[in-house]
């Protein structure tokens, strides 16, 4: 369809910050409300408020994942309104994003797609649910958008480490309809080598605000895929470590170290009274896109 080409190519030429969410129109009376960047609580409240001016929509999904609540209420407001959904080429949605990408009518796919499922972890009124409380409540939004007990088994089934690639082979397999894009117009993959901005200092101060309040989500949408839930990126222990504190985490100084690598200081105080006034060189990869730290290296043992 040409209208999809169009939107590949508006959202390929130019860059694309972070939790950013716009409408632009396209032909055909439709529009391409894009989703770019990490999703946060009261996303959902942006998106619907963007949505309410468009009869027709196609939905362009760039983003980490983050926030659970917000991709699922923002995937129910997609299918309330009939909007499709896609990835632009070479660009990610995962986890929660991806959970978004499903409601689509139709949703697109194409090779350069990069979708991936991870296992479900919220916070819910402070406290961190069981990945089999945040499965269920996938579950229930997934019911909703009328797939098979074989695709929400598939969804629900992600990995607590590293993600799950959806491909147009796994979506036969499992089920889940989709409608690859028609490219009747200019090859939107020609596009795919545009890049947006590297940005290891942003990332690693978002990395690290995420962790001061204890936002397991929203740290982990900012770590490479094949590392999210391991070790010191494991969303729920992020969450029960930094949420116990007596003293939350302060970042306080950073230093670019060459192309990718950020020194950072900070200092908190451990739920035990243990004080720390500690350093860590964090490695950054550029990725899909975007920047994503890829190593911690603890300096001072804290």
């Amino acid at each position: 369809m040409r209208y999809i080409v169009a939107g590949l190519l508006f959202l390929c030429a130019f860059p694309l910050s972070a939790a950013e969410i716009t409408r632009q129109p396209l032909e055909n009376d439709t529009d391409l409300i894009s989703v770019t960047g990490v999703l946060n609580d009261g996303d959902e409240i942006v998106f619907r408020n963007q949505a309410a001016a468009s009869n027709k929509a196609l939905v362009f999904l760039n983003s980490e994942g983050g926030d659970l609540k917000a991709g699922i209420e923002i995937g129910r407001a997609i299918r309330l309104r009939g909007f499709a959904t896609a990835t632009p080429p070479g660009t990610l949605c995962a986890s929660a994003c991806a959970l978004t990408w499903l409601a689509g009518s139709p949703r697109f796919l194409q090779p350069e797609s990069n979708i991936g499922f991870h296992a479900a972890y919220r916070v819910v009124d402070g406290k961190a649910s069981e990945s089999g409380v945040a499965n269920a409540l996938v579950g229930a939004y997934l019911n909703q958008l009328g797939l098979s007990d074989t695709a929400i088994a598939y969804v629900t089934s992600a990995p607590p480490e590293g993600i799950a690639w959806l491909t147009a082979a796994k979506v036969q397999a499992v089920g889940i309809t989709y409608r690859a894009i028609d490219e009747d117009g200019p090859d939107p993959a020609s596009q795919a080598g545009k890049t947006f901005p590297h940005d290891p200092m942003g990332t690693v101060t978002a990395f690290y605000s995420a962790l001061a309040a204890a936002d397991g989500e929203t740290a982990s949408a900012l770590v490479i895929p094949e590392k999210r839930g391991q070790g010191p990126f494991n969303e729920a222990s992020i969450h029960a470590y930094f949420g116990a504190m007596s003293q939350p985490l302060k970042l306080t100084g950073t230093a670019l170290r060459g192309n990718d690598e950020v020194r950072v200081s900070y200092e908190y105080v451990a739920n035990d009274g243990r004080r720390c006034r500690g350093r860590a060189d964090v490695q950054t990869t550029y990725v899909f896109g975007k920047t994503l730290v890829s190593r911690i290296k603890a300096l001072d043992g804290c």
